[in-house]
């Protein structure tokens, strides 16, 4: 199945930066550290490095595997599809999270008056005829919509150069360094560490020989986009604005005078937040298939996609336990599957390729 599809490294390379970016420009996870947000980003990006790191040479040592081959291969059939059952599972519950939080801001922000489902449903529709049609149709489009993200990003930091404040930076380390800490912790889970995803699309890629080079570049230029939001937001709110705020995006936006530019930051959610959606999706229902030696995921992609859509409505009772879910405990509940199972994975797959380069 996944032999037949090919992708690009430019598609790969804006497969990865869309989801990176996902819903991280509304539902910022370096919010907790304050004015030292910036400080707190830039550890849990670099942290993102090391990860990507691991999981490309996963890939690397199992070549032309997906993650669901690697585990039933180097972790046996039965531990190996126990495993493998929990990351399908956390694929769907990570797509379930980010359409929530695109939900949530459009019924906030822009269509009040709309029920949250019937939004929902329409992109969690749009999504599955996208994912049905192959990841090549997901890449193509992502090549086409995910180049608008770092452009409207910037255009919007530069309208607001005006009400910029680099006092907001001050005073540096106030609550010393456990707070920046731990909401490092928190950008490295979300969103980097989510790229454990791509562990189902890395064979894929056309050209393997540029795994390494796509991957890293990918993290470094929408690493630098994130930073740039968090900059604004920090510069034009202030902490405590930045910090009570739950959609600081929408309040930056209305500081911008004579310009609305609502529409902008609702289509990058759409753009971030549905490339993410698909390539979850895409992992889960081709989890599915191989975890059963089946030769097609597709129809599994619209029960998968009503299982999204129900878990969504059902995981939240409002917009409160939403952030506190993203801040408090999504960090904790993602160690096994962005970075104990990997590292485990990665330490078994290079004592196996040592073991066979020696025979």
């Amino acid at each position: 199945m996944v032999k037949d599809v090919k992708i690009s490294s430019i598609q790969l390379s804006f497969l990865i930066m869309g989801f990176i970016l996902g819903s991280t420009a509304i539902v910022n996870p370096a919010a907790g550290a304050r004015q030292d947000s910036w400080l707190a980003y830039i550890i849990g990006w670099a942290g993102g490095f090391i990860l990507i790191g691991i999981y490309v040479h996963i890939s690397i040592l199992n070549v032309s595997k997906t993650l669901i081959e690697i585990l039933k291969e180097n972790f046996g059939k039965v531990l190996g599809s126990i495993t493998a059952i929990l990351y399908i599972w956390y694929f769907i519950h990570l797509a379930a999270l980010v359409l929530r939080n695109f939900g949530e801001y459009m019924v906030t922000v822009i269509y009040p008056e709309t029920p949250i489902t019937f939004i929902m449903m329409c992109v969690a529709l749009l999504i599955a005829y996208a994912v049905k049609n192959g990841l090549e149709v997901v890449a193509r489009t992502s090549e086409l919509f995910v180049p608008l993200l770092p452009v409207t990003i910037i255009f919007i930091f530069f309208l607001l150069i005006g009400e910029y404040d680099i006092n907001n930076f001050l005073p540096f380390l106030e609550n010393g360094l456990e707070p920046v800490l731990k909401t490092a912790f928190s950008v490295l889970s979300f969103p980097f560490g989510e790229t454990v995803v791509f562990l189902m699309v890395f064979p894929c890629l056309n050209k393997r020989e540029n795994i390494i080079k796509v991957s890293y570049l990918s993290v470094t230029i929408m690493g630098l986009i994130t930073l740039n939001v968090i900059l604004r937001f920090l510069l034009a709110l202030g902490p405590d604005m930045f910090t009570r705020n739950f959609f600081p995006a929408q309040l930056t936006a209305e500081l911008i005078p004579n310009v609305n530019v609502d529409p902008l930051i609702g289509i990058n959610l759409l753009i971030g937040g549905g490339v993410k959606i698909s390539v979850c999706l895409y992992a889960a229902v081709m989890g599915i298939a191989q975890l059963f030696n089946l030769d097609d995921y597709k129809p599994f992609v619209l029960p998968a996609v009503a299982i999204v859509v129900t878990l969504s409505l059902w995981v939240y009772d409002n917009l409160f336990e939403m952030f506190r879910w993203a801040t408090d405990i999504w960090p904790y509940y993602s160690i096994p599957f962005q970075i104990l199972i990997p590292l485990l994975l990665l330490m078994v797959s290079w004592i196996k390729k040592k073991r066979q380069y020696n025979a």
